[in-house]
């Protein structure tokens, strides 16, 4: 079975986002076994504190990695990819044997340096910004898309 995990900063607040990552886990259920971990959200006290606050997530990230499976983080400056493309990325990396996949995406202040370092593949999802609360629905659409075009199904037409 493919594994996908996802680990994201902080908590859904809006119970809309909630119901839109319950139907894609959903969705998800048949073609991966999906693991969705919540890394506690630092607050920013102060401008200067945010590099601060990227450290304090970046430990709770790096200790919810495994060493096992392909580290994808999501950055601004990462990769873009069109659905297709994503669905060749995950083909390319199943046909090498690899079956693990790790996502990570940062909180409001993004990631630190030490995240997106250990990971080797950077991803955008767009060139433009999405909260943080919204990236998880469409990277999960994302995903589910990925895996209905690697199957041949009908939804991504």
């Amino acid at each position: 079975m493919i594994r996908v995990k996802l680990i994201m900063v902080g908590k859904i607040k809006e119970n809309w986002i909630r119901e839109g990552v319950g139907y894609y886990k959903k969705l998800l259920k048949p073609h991966v076994d999906l693991d969705i971990v919540e890394i506690k959200e630092e607050k920013i006290t102060d401008p200067r504190s945010v590099k601060y606050v990227l450290e304090k997530e970046a430990d709770r990230i790096l200790s919810s990695l495994e060493e096992t499976g392909l580290g994808i983080v999501l950055d601004v400056k990462g990769e873009n990819m069109s659905s297709e493309g994503l669905a060749k990325f995950f083909e390319m990396y199943l046909n090498r044997g690899e079956n693990a996949f790790t996502f990570i995406v940062g909180g409001a202040s993004g990631l630190s340096p030490k995240v997106i370092n250990v990971c080797p593949v950077k991803l955008s999802l767009s060139r433009m910004t999405f909260t943080h609360e919204m990236s998880r629905i469409i990277l999960l659409e994302q995903i589910y898309r990925a895996f209905s075009i690697i199957r041949g199904t009908r939804y991504h037409k």
